[in-house]
């Protein structure tokens, strides 16, 4: 039987109190081997919290519609598109 605990804030957590959060489980460790003999392995799933995990999708959204606007301008370029097509085809060949 395999454990896993899912601690909904333990990414904040452990970047904001590392050496707590390493002891935290060292601790939680100490409790599932004594407690639970039967147990073959355990893991701890630290995940954003549903705000930071929002933050952060938006981010990476707005990262990419910065990055889709920055190679239309990038393609609109006078001349790029010339200059592209004719590497493609030597490149094909």
């Amino acid at each position: 039987m395999d454990i896993e605990i899912i601690i909904k804030g333990g990414e904040e957590l452990s970047e904001f109190y590392p050496r707590n959060y390493e002891r935290f489980n060292e601790k939680i460790n100490d409790l599932i081997t004594e407690m639970f003999p039967g147990v073959n392995g355990w893991i701890i799933s630290p995940v954003l919290t549903d705000r930071h995990q929002a933050e952060k999708d938006n981010r990476e959204r707005l990262r990419e519609e910065e990055f889709k606007q920055t190679l239309i301008r990038i393609f609109e370029e006078p001349g790029f598109k010339e200059e592209f097509w004719a590497k493609v085809a030597t490149s094909e060949t």
